[in-house]
């Protein structure tokens, strides 16, 4: 047998397929049967139709198709050979033309790290200079259009997760008020499909808000910087901000409660500390419409030294799912974050750091920082959910321009049981205050509000005596 090969059309060769038999009279014929490699359809179905028509006798049909059923199974195994050399090799080039393209991004990816670095400190510098001029109004009219913006989203996806709820607990209800038998695996499965459904309409809206989040932030600072030239150059802004969401003061469901004092603290150099006592729900600090006038307060003291900070009581797991934190979560996620990280990266950034031992014990302003008095074996991890496990009196901080008279919160971890019973000078709890406005100090917090009696709702337990004492222990702080 001989082979006369030649590229065909496509992906296929052509071939030529040669056989011989002899006859009587010892004469010698010779067949030859063009073919194109791989062939479409069984092998076994191109043999007979080839017998029949170059008429091959029958007694050497049987060493035809072996002859033929072997060439074509060697030569398709030599075509997917070479086709997979060739494919190897164009894979190699195209790698080894991404590995330059990485290279020379790599090259340029440290100076423009350090770059953005220089850019973030000169943005803060630039929206401070603008904060304190006529084009205050305008900067804040820009932060309520996207404020609108994301709270409509928000709330769309709100409705459709309440729709997708009420459909399931219908469904729930209908199957097992059936009347008849309750088949357990099946309401398993049930209750399975609808958790999926709805962990992927969550996961759906939380992309899309996201992108819409990520995509204000770009506008936002595009516009500051084309502002900021723009008002270098001459041009006036309006002094009002436009009416384009109505607005009215919140009421008020309680009684106003305050009251002030003067305390002066010091032996030898005296200092004079201001206290307000007030009451008050925590989040209405935080939470609030974008166009009320606390927010204007807190824009202009955003890059200053005079910050105002919160302490806020947490749950010992770090997530955005449980506690105070996902109240918080849920009150950030209505308001774009221009000027800081968004909290679900700032927790990111804090749980690396807690997973770090040498981060935990190299305490610094700018480490969010974690209590110092704190061993770093107790920090634990959750093997079920993945969460971290805090110890009382655990300190973290995270920072924020979208709340409404705040600008870090300290979260102070303590569980319900710690917080409710008895707390003395020694007690982690009072340890991780004592942390806590440390941590305001170092990152000029000259407005602090401190839960006074530690805890986040007023139990049955908490009588008169139970408060009176724990006041005491935490204004000793």
């Amino acid at each position: 047998s001989g082979i006369n090969a030649e590229y065909g059309p496509q992906t296929k060769k052509s071939l030529e397929f040669e056989f011989s038999y002899s006859v009587p009279k010892g004469k010698t014929v010779n067949v030859t049967i063009p073919l194109l490699l791989p062939l479409s359809g069984l092998p076994t179905d191109h043999v007979e139709v080839h017998i029949r028509d170059s008429r091959i006798p029958c007694f050497a049909e049987d060493v035809f198709r072996d002859t033929f059923l072997r060439f074509v199974a060697e030569e398709e195994d030599r075509i997917c050979q070479e086709e997979g050399d060739a494919a190897l090799i164009d894979l190699e080039t195209e790698l080894g033309d991404l590995s330059d393209v990485w290279e020379s991004e790599t090259r340029v990816s440290t100076p423009v790290s350090t770059h953005s670095i220089q850019q973030e400190e000169e943005f803060g510098q630039i929206c401070h200079k603008l904060y304190h001029s006529p084009v205050l109004h305008a900067m804040r009219a820009e932060e309520n259009r996207a404020a609108h913006e994301l709270r409509g989203l928000v709330k769309k996806r709100n409705d459709e997760i309440k729709k997708i709820q009420d459909h399931h607990i219908m469904a729930m209800e209908g199957y097992v008020n059936n009347g008849g038998h309750v088949d357990t695996t099946a309401v398993n499965d049930l209750a399975a499909s609808q958790i999926e459904q709805r962990q992927d309409c969550e996961v759906k809206w939380a992309s899309e808000i996201s992108h819409l989040m990520e995509k204000q932030r770009k506008e936002f600072y595009s516009w500051v910087l084309k502002t900021y030239e723009e008002s270098l150059g001459g041009k006036e802004y309006s002094s009002t901000i436009p009416n384009t969401d109505n607005y009215s003061p919140e009421p008020q469901s309680y009684p106003k409660m305050e009251e002030s004092f003067s305390i002066c603290i010091g032996s030898q150099l005296k200092i004079t500390h201001s206290i307000r006592l007030f009451v008050d729900n925590v989040w209405n600090l935080c939470a609030g419409h974008p166009r009320a006038p606390e927010r204007l307060q807190t824009a202009l003291s955003l890059y200053t030294n005079s910050l105002s900070g919160l302490i806020l009581l947490v749950d010992n797991r770090l997530n955005l799912y449980s506690g105070n934190t996902h109240k918080l979560s849920k009150i950030c996620e209505v308001f774009p974050e221009f000027h800081f990280p968004p909290f679900d990266q700032q927790l990111t950034t804090i749980r690396q750091k807690l997973l770090n031992p040498d981060v935990v014990r190299r305490r610094t302003p700018t480490n969010y920082l974690i209590d110092d008095t704190v061993p770093d074996s107790v920090v634990k991890e959750d093997d079920t959910s993945g969460d971290l496990i805090l110890p009382t009196g655990t300190c973290y901080l995270t920072r924020h321009s979208n709340l409404k008279q705040v600008h870090c919160v300290i979260h102070l971890v303590g569980t319900v049981h710690e917080v409710q019973g008895e707390v003395t000078s020694r007690s982690p709890l009072l340890i991780g205050l004592k942390s806590a406005l440390k941590i305001a100090s170092e990152n000029n917090m000259d407005n602090l509000v401190i839960p006074l009696f530690l805890a986040s709702t007023l139990e049955a337990n908490m009588d008169h005596a139970w408060c009176m004492k724990r006041c005491e222990i935490v204004l000793s702080a």
